[in-house]
C-alpha cells in the first residue's frame, strides 16, 4: 500500500464523501444482516432506511463536489445509479439477493476512489 494513499483521500474534497459513504453502507449491512436473521422492527427499518438515504446523500454529494473540482466520468455516474435503482430495488426480492447486490455495492465504492487516485 502506498504511504500516501491517506493523505491523497483526505486532500481530495470529492474523495472523503466516498469513505463516509463506506463508513455508513458497512453499518448498514450489519444492521440489514441482524434484520435478516435475528429481530426485524419497524424501528430498525426506519434506521436502515436512513442509513441508505445517508449513503445516497453521501454519492450525491461526492458527484456535485467532483463535477466542481474534477469532471465526472461514465462509471461514477453508473456506480451512483446502481445505488439510486438497483440496491432500493433488490428489496423487493429474497432477502439473501437484496445481501448479495448490496455486496456488490460495497466492492464497487472502492472503485470510485481508486480511479480518483
Amino acid at each position: 500500500m502506498d504511504a500516501t494513499l491517506i493523505p491523497k483521500i483526505t486532500s481530495s474534497p470529492s474523495l472523503i464523501w466516498v469513505v463516509s459513504a463506506i463508513g455508513f453502507y458497512i453499518i448498514n449491512i450489519f444492521l440489514g444482516l441482524f434484520m435478516a436473521f435475528r429481530k426485524r422492527t419497524a424501528q430498525s427499518l426506519k434506521i436502515h432506511r436512513l442509513l441508505f438515504y445517508t449513503i445516497v446523500f453521501c454519492l450525491g454529494y461526492y458527484l456535485l463536489m467532483n463535477q466542481t473540482h474534477d469532471e465526472n466520468s461514465l462509471l461514477d455516474y453508473l456506480i451512483c445509479l446502481y445505488f439510486i435503482t438497483i440496491v432500493p430495488y433488490s428489496k423487493r426480492w429474497d432477502v439473501m439477493i437484496h445481501a448479495f447486490v448490496g455486496a456488490v455495492g460495497l466492492t464497487l465504492l472502492p472503485l470510485l476512489i481508486v480511479l480518483r487516485i
